[in-house]
């Protein structure tokens, strides 16, 4: 059949030039995340650049990371002494579902010009990780003035279920295995590291016509009715239901109490090492949608971070609970004013009540 034939021909001549413009044309990686996957942790591989999309109702998004692996601008700071402010947090402080630029980290960087700012954030990092990073940045002699540790609510489940630090290892250990990382066969490696090399022309044109999809469905979702109500999130509902009632698979192996435990024990460890650097540490809180919609009544976030930070002297608890109550009040298109749509991260507008406030009270005095 000539049609096969002429098909088949075509084919094989695509595929060879994919192939050439991939090692003598274009020689950039395509990456859609810059994460590196060991054993029992990850992290963010240094100078890396992404297009990342692990956010459902969002466009593709950039993402860079400097020398040391931390998520910045893609633009080198200048120099403006040794005053530096770090920032500890998971998901919600790494920015996920914008660019840099549009994330209150970012834009704290571009309000004020005294300090230089590092993001040190990773999704899925909690205090285990962030007190291993501090001891990990003093040691290589990189010493802030200010510290700023975002608590987000599923830290506890994270402590209860995902990270443990042993004696004979120098930083922790994740217990339970990403799926991604289940992935990391020896040939699955090999065949991902090829496709990877040589279908950079191939990958280009899918990354091109996904995100034209992308953007087509998010505008026509735009005209459908949101949701006015979030749903229950499984790890944030322990603070409005009761703990038997919670997903039990989320508190393994340790336990809600010991996570609970181990996020006072790491802070308490941050707020000596800070002390000793004479750098102000700050505790910062937000609501998730759900806590907004249901409450407290269970656990109440706020008063564990206030005993929090009133028991090792922080320097300030920042909460911004106040500020989302008081949108939500005054808005009935709150949920996805406040956060993307379908999701638990910020939208911009949530991006810039965070930085504003953290400008005012913690940087431009």
């Amino acid at each position: 059949n000539k049609k096969i034939t002429f098909i088949s021909i075509y084919l094989i001549f695509f595929l060879i030039g994919d192939i050439l413009f991939s090692n003598f044309v274009y020689k950039k990686d395509l990456r859609h995340n810059c994460y590196k996957y060991l054993e029992d942790f990850f992290y963010l591989q240094k100078n890396c650049q992404a297009k990342e999309k692990w956010v459902r109702n969002v466009k593709s998004y950039d993402v860079y990371t400097d020398g040391n692996g931390f998520r910045f601008s893609g633009k080198k700071n200048k120099d403006i002494g040794n005053k530096i402010a770090i920032f500890f947090g998971g998901s919600f402080t790494y920015g996920m579902g914008l660019d840099y630029k549009k994330t209150f980290v970012g834009l704290i960087e571009n309000g004020q010009k005294e300090f230089e700012i590092l993001n040190l954030a990773v999704p899925g990092y909690s205090p285990t990780v962030f007190n291993y990073q501090l001891k990990k940045l003093i040691k290589n002699e990189i010493l802030p003035k200010k510290i700023f540790f975002v608590l987000d609510i599923s830290d506890v489940s994270e402590e209860a279920s995902q990270w443990d630090k042993k004696d004979k290892y120098a930083r922790p250990i994740q217990i339970k295995k990403t799926k991604e990382e289940d992935k990391n066969t020896e040939v699955n490696v090999f065949f991902k590291n090829f496709t990877k090399n040589n279908f950079k022309g191939s990958r280009l044109i899918a990354r091109s016509t996904n995100n034209f999809f992308r953007f087509v469905r998010l505008y026509f979702s735009s005209f459908e009715e949101k949701l006015k109500k979030p749903g229950h999130t499984a790890w944030g509902n322990f603070l409005y239901m009761n703990l038997e009632d919670t997903d039990q698979k989320l508190w393994e192996p340790f336990g809600f109490n010991k996570g609970i435990e181990k996020i006072k024990k790491n802070f308490k460890e941050i707020s000596i090492l800070a002390n000793s650097l004479n750098a102000d540490l700050y505790i910062v809180i937000y609501p998730w949608p759900d806590t907004l919609e249901y409450g407290q009544n269970k656990f109440n976030w706020e008063k564990f971070s206030e005993n929090l930070c009133s028991d090792v002297s922080c320097t300030k608890l920042i909460n911004f609970f106040p500020e989302f109550q008081n949108v939500k009040k005054h808005s009935d298109d709150w949920l996805t004013k406040l956060y993307i749509d379908g999701d638990l991260h910020l939208t911009e507008y949530g991006q810039k009540i965070i930085a504003k406030k953290l400008l005012s009270e913690a940087f431009i005095n």
